[in-house]
């Protein structure tokens, strides 16, 4: 027998974004029925897996032009002003105490990486946030084996437990009267009758005036061909391995992390106060064909360790293993959120916030609540799902500072000189423009992710095709015997002893974050 239910919105998708917007929903006075396994339970979310660092500035890096770093820093302090009372709101709502926040990042530099710091530093300046930048720092007692050149401290720049704050929200969700929660996951969303209908993997489907979509990768396969009919621009996936490590030493205070750089996040790792272990990230892998069932490769976990251990403490290494985590971070070609109505009102998107979704989901929530309450009001909103959407082509890709990535990126993986960056970009462009095998793959792969996180695979693939052997994996150094070097204090000039790189993912892959 098929059941049913109503409501005036139902919101598919249980992540942060998802119960973020439900709750704000709530907040407006209307009736929600949420539609997904309860957080956490869902395979390779994207929130579960989460840092959950509150990066107001430290996303930034040297090769974004002035006008998009401070169109995103704009947009992340709008949402960071949210966080003080909307904790204090899903508290209350709850009934479970505050979720606190951890205050203060660093973020190591190499020599190469030192324009990473001063475009950090100059965008959390211009908002009138602090930024000490220091030279040769010892961070938090951390032993990398590679010292850093720089560490910049961001005392405004926080973290967040995620597992308590998903927990939180789901409660809030839960305890409101106006509030349904449907676990089974949604199959299909019926818009041939006036209202719409969301179908359910146990026959149950729920009738509504408007539906959210907030399910990040897992929308292009609920909509099929109808995300056509939507105008519902390509949602890719970037797999992110992290880790859980059950670990004294070293014994962080702060988030530590490195710049972004080479098609990654920066490697990071993140204090949970509450559960005694330390976060561990992460991988940033371009993937066309999601697996969802599986865990964390080998290679991926031994990538997180070895960079994890050149760039932030090589003990780490000797750390224990409490779990592998995989999320998949929904983001768009141009890497903006999408926010508002698709090219049917009744069908709304809160997704592809890519690697800040902990952060942006206060503003996102209250943007969907704002258009359906009043729409039209993200009508000029740089997040608005309809927004023109250029496609880059392969030489718009090899910007210089693509092209600075795929030099680090081959460096690390392979060992080559720096000034071969240059010539590899000119490789693929000349191999695109061909008839041969690698040149029809260079474009198939190109049509399918015109983003600069595809140049890694498009390596891969060239080596692949001529016959190459794949780079493997150097192994994980050992940890060195020496004393830990005692915790600096936030804003004081220290002795050296930490260190910056990034994730360079040894095997890029269209099917392998």
């Amino acid at each position: 027998m098929t059941a049913r239910d109503t409501a005036d919105v139902a919101v598919i998708g249980t992540g942060v974004a998802g119960l973020a917007t439900a709750h704000a929903l709530l907040s407006r006075g209307l009736t929600v029925t949420v539609i997904g396994p309860r957080p956490g339970r869902v395979p390779g979310q994207a929130s579960a897996a989460a840092g959950a660092m509150l990066s107001l500035f430290s996303e930034a890096d040297a090769g974004q032009p002035p006008d998009r770093i401070e169109l995103e820093v704009r947009h992340r302090l709008k949402a960071f002003a949210r966080y003080p009372a909307w904790l204090d709101q899903l508290s209350g709502h709850s009934g479970h105490p505050e979720v606190p926040l951890a205050p203060g990042t660093w973020v190591v530099a190499t020599d190469t990486e030192r324009d990473h710091l001063e475009t950090i530093a100059g965008a959390a300046r211009a908002a009138a946030h602090p930024a000490e930048l220091h030279d040769q720092a010892a961070v938090d007692g951390l032993q990398p084996s590679t010292r850093p050149a720089a560490a910049l401290w961001l005392p405004s720049e926080p973290s967040v437990d995620i597992t308590r704050l998903l927990s939180t929200l789901a409660a809030a969700v839960v305890r409101h009267p106006r509030a349904r929660w449907h676990v089974a996951p949604a199959t299909d969303v019926d818009l041939s009758a006036v209202e719409v209908r969301v179908h359910c993997a146990d026959h149950h489907h729920v009738t509504c005036a408007q539906t959210v979509l907030a399910a990040g990768i897992g929308i292009p396969g609920l909509l099929g061909e109808r995300g056509r009919d939507l105008d519902v621009p390509p949602i890719l996936a970037g797999r992110g391995v992290s880790l859980l490590i059950d670990t004294s030493t070293p014994a962080i205070q702060h988030t530590v992390r490195t710049p972004n750089s080479a098609f990654a996040c920066g490697t990071h790792l993140v204090p949970r106060t509450t559960t005694g272990t330390v976060y561990l990230g992460a991988t940033n892998r371009l993937t066309l064909d999601p697996v969802l069932s599986g865990g964390a490769l080998l290679d991926e976990i031994a990538t997180v360790i070895r960079d994890a251990a050149r760039v932030l403490d090589h003990r780490l290494g000797a750390a224990s293993l409490a779990r592998a985590q995989v999320g998949y971070r929904p983001y768009t070609i141009d890497h903006l959120p999408l926010v508002g109505p698709s090219a049917d009102p009744r069908v709304l998107l809160a997704t592809a916030t890519y690697r800040c979704g902990v952060l942006l989901a206060p503003l996102l929530a209250d943007l969907i609540a704002d258009e359906i309450t009043e729409p039209g009001t993200l009508t000029t909103h740089p997040y608005r799902a309809d927004r023109p959407m250029p496609t880059p082509r392969l030489e718009d890709l090899l910007a210089p500072a693509a092209v600075r990535g795929l030099t680090e990126h081959t460096g690390a993986v392979n060992g080559l000189a720096a000034q071969q960056g240059s010539s590899l970009a000119d490789a693929l462009l000349s191999a695109a423009t061909t008839d041969s095998p690698l040149g029809k793959a260079i474009t198939r792969l190109v049509d399918r992710a015109p983003v600069v996180e595809i140049l890694p695979a498009l390596l891969l693939l060239a080596d692949r095709l001529k016959g190459h052997p794949c780079p493997s994996t150097p192994p994980i150094p050992a940890p060195r015997s020496s004393r830990p070097q005692p915790s600096s204090a936030p804003g004081q000039a220290v002795p050296p002893a930490a260190t910056s790189s990034r994730n360079s993912d040894s095997t890029p892959s269209t099917a392998s974050r």
